[in-house]
């Protein structure tokens, strides 16, 4: 049955905050021109081209959206921090005070999403899960995240900062595999990945990303995409030093590096992984092999 795509937009643009003329401006019309304009845009971002904005695109064109407006960071007096939390119990990491900033800091301002399962009991954490966020900021993509109602437990920042948005006992809903999602921690690494957005980082004094030009998912060679700062490597590490004292989790890695293996979708695994490694749909963070920035293995 043919999907009815001016009603899956109408729907989709209620529940997320988007209009048509985010694509077309001055439309305001759920129709094929909508859709075509849907489809172009799909098509500039390397995105299967079905003329419906679901969540893929949306978080793609927030980006967009975002990237044509002044930077302004959240205004508040962060909470200097040296914590994180599991079971509403602190877990020590080692990483600057004035970078971590978590759920439980006064005047907290990043929206918390809804799209979680909380735990009674100690859950069990078997892995640790890297994401990108495809958006400019750890403020937006914490956003898109709520609007979507799906969530993860961490993200970092292009300074740096390491924000907790849930406490790691809660399940957080990022990997999209409910086996992996209960057995697993997550963060999402702030980059907007498309090179054009090169300049809006340069603008706003965070800088040139480093450019991956020969990534490899298995035998698919990447086009040249935006990479972390070496900031948010570091910041990764840390955290991941941290996780791996609070859980036990070994240091390692999947054995197939550089593409999706199967055997990290059970929820049985044990370990640290990218999302391409348990999605076969997923490209994040392709380019990145984790041991890289285990700390004092």
């Amino acid at each position: 049955m043919a999907v009815d795509k001016d009603f899956y937009n109408e729907a989709s643009a209620a529940k997320l905050g988007w209009e048509p003329s985010w694509f077309t401006p001055g439309h305001v019309l759920f129709d094929e021109k909508l859709t075509r304009a849907i489809r172009k845009f799909q098509k500039e971002m390397d995105l299967v081209q079905d003329g419906m904005c679901g969540p893929t695109t949306y978080r793609r064109l927030v980006a967009k959206m975002e990237s044509e407006w002044e930077f302004v960071g959240p205004e508040w007096t962060p909470t200097n921090t040296d914590t994180l939390w599991y079971n509403d119990t602190p877990v020590t990491i080692n990483w600057p005070a004035d970078k971590v900033h978590t759920f439980k800091d006064e005047g907290f301002p990043y929206p918390i999403s809804k799209g979680f399962t909380p735990y009674s009991k100690k859950r069990d954490v078997k892995s640790f899960v890297a994401h990108w966020d495809v958006c400019l900021n750890s403020m937006s993509c914490a956003k898109v995240l709520a609007k979507r109602g799906i969530s993860v437990h961490f993200l970092i920042d292009n300074d740096g900062s390491i924000i907790q948005l849930h406490d790691m006992n809660d399940a957080t809903w990022h990997a999209g595999n409910r086996k992996v999602n209960h057995s697993a921690v997550g963060v999402e690494i702030s980059n907007a990945y498309y090179p054009k957005y090169q300049d809006w980082y340069v603008r706003n004094g965070f800088g040139e990303r480093p450019m991956k030009t020969d990534a490899w998912k298995g035998d698919w060679h990447m086009k040249p995409f935006m990479g972390f700062y070496p900031i948010q490597l570091e910041a990764l590490g840390a955290l991941m030093e941290a996780v791996h004292s609070a859980f036990g989790i070994p240091y390692v890695v999947p054995t197939i590096v550089d593409n999706y293996d199967k055997s990290t979708t059970t929820g049985k695994w044990t370990g640290f992984m990218n999302h391409f490694n348990c999605s076969a749909k997923k490209i994040d963070c392709v380019g990145y092999n984790l041991k890289d920035y285990f700390r004092g293995e």
